[in-house]
């Protein structure tokens, strides 16, 4: 890795001439499998409590592996691999220790990944020890999975953790758990809550590892519903005595943060005072309700808060809005992203920062990921690596945020890439809908996305009502809207695309995995001739089989109270389910569609796939099928990515693009 130092300073302030490498051109040269590759390194790096090394993870044969990068050196030097699984999740125990855990990819719901389990290092390689072992292993030595996550560093020098074990309340179906001090040399623990006040599912610790908060997550026997108890005591060994109550189908549950320096004051988020959107807040304990706001936002909820414990200093909060944004609470950390935001124009930048070191991680609309070193004594910058060096100097499309109005009023936020350097006019859309469907998209690097603009291709991605982040009503204001408003959501914001003349309302293509697979099933349903061709993947195609297919994760008290208000419940709902399913309305559909499940998925089994694909080829429609053997809910290995890529371009490029009988209209 090549040593490169920026010398140009002015005023202390980063060049910005200098720190910015922008791409040159955007074609479609650039191969489909770079999009879907492995990055060089996996998004940010971890820096070291004494911010002299760096924690990365970097890909080799196929596989995500563990080096560290000393940052006097540059020199990267792997420390852990594993032949079947990614590294992931790494963490330091102090400056020379880290604990990780396995996973057969980022795209694999937890149901489907027999990885997992905690494994300890030293930065030199040495030391290892296995902690906890995979699901994988318990399940064929036929023992009881019990993982540990870590809850904190002790700060205190010891190679050892604050960490949650749910061993003694395993049977628990909401979820108990205790705290104990994990030796991750020795692998022994002490048990830290023989004072427990219930079945803990969240523990919350002040800044001297005092555990001072426990949530609890129970069915209120008299009416069924999952009800949020919060327990708080003023000092360890004092009483606990429940701060909070709240049904959490009601959005008004509280979420303990943590606590200032003073160890007294404490921030929660929550929707408290008749507020739509999250923010975070002082608790008033003589209120026993929230006080001050100290971090909100006019569009997005806000819970979260961080804290730099060696200069013990709260910093702020980070926002998931559309674009990313930091509240800063603390000047010195405000004036640092000042200066590195001028440094890189245009780009996302954020920083975590040890001592004099600053290891800094920028993106932006035309650039993966690049992480740079900065040294705040000598005023330097240096960069150290590229997210994706096989997409360095080609000019990625711009992803930019709209809003439109859906027919009942309600402002749609939602992504709109256009492929760069083709004028925005009359283009061939496709419309890209996320999974959940309480979830949503986030703004950076998508590998589809970007894959379509290259290749022509506007992309949409609507955050439709039951998404999750942008307010209580937004999310509410889809239960049990499958196939409803949610649909018309995504219709309305292709038909506004429409009437600006940016979209061809001849060649629209829908796509979507998971709950973005029942959308373009259901698009197709609804809106046949809107859509000339959809590609669902792992998509499901019957409301009412998430709660009756005995062999789905979905099931559970959560399924019956939330999930049933949100989805549908199928005790009372047949006629809601009857209008909503897209397998018993598939007679409407017209246009073509690829679909893929894998083998091995629980969230949304092949059954789901195998029964559309029936129904449609038994009405002469065309399907195109893919099944991934060995895969669960997404795609976990390398190649799989890059043959579904090209898959998903090359059906899509037969019914909308530039040669396919559409474009000739």
């Amino acid at each position: 890795m090549k040593k490169h130092i920026f010398k140009t300073v002015l005023a202390g302030m980063l060049c910005a001439a200098s720190a910015v490498s922008l791409p040159a051109y955007a074609d479609k040269s650039i191969p489909v499998a770079d999009f879907f590759k492995k990055a060089q390194f996996s998004g940010r790096p971890v820096l070291s409590p004494d911010g002299q090394s760096m924690a990365v993870l970097t890909p080799r044969n196929g596989r995500f592996v563990l080096a560290i990068i000393r940052l006097d050196s540059r020199k990267p030097r792997v420390i852990a691999s594993d032949p079947d699984y990614d590294i992931v999740a790494p963490q330091w125990i102090n400056d020379n220790r880290l604990v990780f855990s396995l996973s057969r990819g980022s795209d694999v719901v937890m149901e489907d990944n027999d990885g997992g389990g905690l494994f300890a290092v030293n930065s030199d390689g040495s030391a290892f020890r296995k902690l906890v072992p995979t699901r994988k292993e318990a399940r064929g030595g036929n023992i009881a999975y019990k993982p540990f996550s870590v809850l904190s560093r002790t700060f205190d020098g010891t190679n050892d953790l604050i960490v949650v074990n749910n061993q003694r309340g395993r049977d628990t179906k909401l979820g108990a758990s205790d705290v104990l001090r994990l030796d991750t040399v020795s692998g022994r623990t002490k048990l830290l809550t023989f004072d427990n006040p219930g079945k803990i599912g969240d523990w919350v610790l002040d800044q001297n590892n005092v555990i001072r908060v426990g949530v609890s997550a129970s069915v209120d026997p008299d009416n069924k519903r999952i009800k949020q108890t919060v327990y708080y005591r003023d000092a360890e060994g004092a009483p606990w005595k429940v701060i909070h109550q709240a049904y959490m189908d009601e959005g008004k549950e509280m979420h303990p943060l943590g606590f200032d320096f003073d160890n007294k004051t404490m921030l929660v988020a929550g929707r408290f005072n008749g507020r739509d959107k999250m923010a975070v807040h002082i608790w008033d304990f003589d209120k026993q309700a929230a006080g001050e706001i100290i971090a909100d936002h006019p569009d997005v909820d806000v819970a979260s808060f961080s804290t730099d414990r060696s200069r013990k200093k709260l910093l702020g909060s980070v926002v998931d809005a559309m674009k990313p944004e930091i509240i800063f609470f603390d000047d010195d950390y405000a004036k640092m992203q000042a200066t590195l935001k001028a440094s890189f124009p245009g780009q996302e930048v954020s920083f975590q920062w040890s001592g004099k070191n600053v290891v800094v991680f920028v993106r932006g609309d035309n650039h993966v990921g690049a992480v740079y070193f900065y040294d705040t004594d000598k005023k330097v910058m240096e960069p150290v690596y590229v997210v994706k060096p096989e997409l360095e100097g080609k000019k990625l499309s711009a992803q930019t945020v709209i809003k439109y109005k859906a027919r009942d009023g309600l402002d749609i936020p939602a992504y709109l890439t256009l492929p760069e350097g083709t004028p925005a006019k009359n283009l061939p859309l496709v419309a890209y809908i996320h999974g959940g469907p309480h979830a949503r998209d986030q703004h950076g690097y998508d590998p589809m996305t970007q894959m379509l603009a290259s290749r022509g291709y506007a992309v949409l991605q609507p955050q439709f009502r039951m998404s999750t982040g942008f307010g209580w009503k937004h999310h509410t204001a889809g239960w049990k809207q499958w196939g409803l408003a949610m649909q018309d959501d995504i219709t309305d914001g292709i038909e506004n695309l429409v009437k600006q003349g940016i979209v061809d309302k001849n060649r629209v293509c829908i796509i979507g995995a998971s709950y973005g697979g029942y959308a373009t099933m259901y698009g197709l349903v609804k809106d046949p001739d809107l859509y000339k061709c959809g590609v669902n993947w792992v998509g499901v195609t019957d409301v009412k089989m998430l709660f009756t297919v005995n062999w789905s994760d979905m099931s559970g008290p959560v399924m019956d109270n939330i999930g049933a208000k949100m989805h549908g419940d199928p005790k009372t709902d047949d006629a809601y389910f009857q209008k909503v399913s897209a397998i018993e309305n598939a007679s409407k559909i017209k246009a073509p569609v690829l679909m893929a499940y894998g083998s091995e998925d629980i969230r949304v089994p092949l059954i789901h796939g195998e029964k559309m694909r029936d129904k449609l080829k038994a009405q002469g429609n065309t399907v195109e099928w893919m099944v991934f053997p060995g895969e669960g809910h997404g795609w976990a290995k390398e190649s799989n990515n890059i043959l579904w890529g090209e898959s998903v371009l090359r059906f899509i490029d037969k019914y909308i693009g530039d040669s396919s009988p559409a474009a000739k209209k």
